[in-house]
């Protein structure tokens, strides 16, 4: 005796039933790599050269920054800071603020190194850390020394 099935033969009903999933999951694919590929760089802005590997190839020339790094120092010396810039001594900040203007006016990709010596009180190194901002650097940097070692305290 055969038992009845509620399944039928057709062989329409199993190719439906076996081409769904497969249609999800190339959807999903379509749109995980429509969405990993918004936001990238286009590949033609990189200067690469891609010709690796070839005998004799030149390597890319470096790219050298024209005009170097700026080198601002702040002392202290009798109650006032004193700053040091490209050789000039500014014991008013203000006129430093001036100087900077007309630094950025050259470029504004120059990097500035600030060197501040330990007895500068903060407020004189955000005064001059924000004048190099509002000048637009884009790079402002702290100079750090090598602290002396001391060999730890036994108690």
């Amino acid at each position: 005796m055969r038992i009845p099935t509620s399944r039928a033969r057709s062989s329409q009903v199993d190719m439906q039933t076996a081409m769904t999933p497969l249609i999800d999951v190339v959807f999903q694919l379509l749109i995980f790599f429509i969405c990993a590929s918004t936001g990238h760089m286009k590949e033609l802005l990189l200067p690469t050269d891609f010709r690796a590997g070839a005998i004799g190839a030149a390597e890319a020339p470096e790219i050298e920054k024209p005009l170097g790094e700026v080198w601002l120092r702040l002392k202290r010396d009798n109650d006032e800071t004193i700053a040091f810039l490209e050789g000039r001594e500014f014991r008013d900040l203000g006129d430093l603020d001036g100087t900077l203007q007309i630094l950025s006016e050259a470029s504004t990709e120059i990097p500035v190194i600030l060197e501040i010596a330990g007895e500068v009180p903060l407020g004189d190194v955000i005064h001059v850390y924000d004048s190099c901002r509002a000048a637009k650097f884009r790079s402002v940097n702290f100079a750090v020394s090598k602290s002396k070692t001391t060999e730890p305290v036994n108690p």
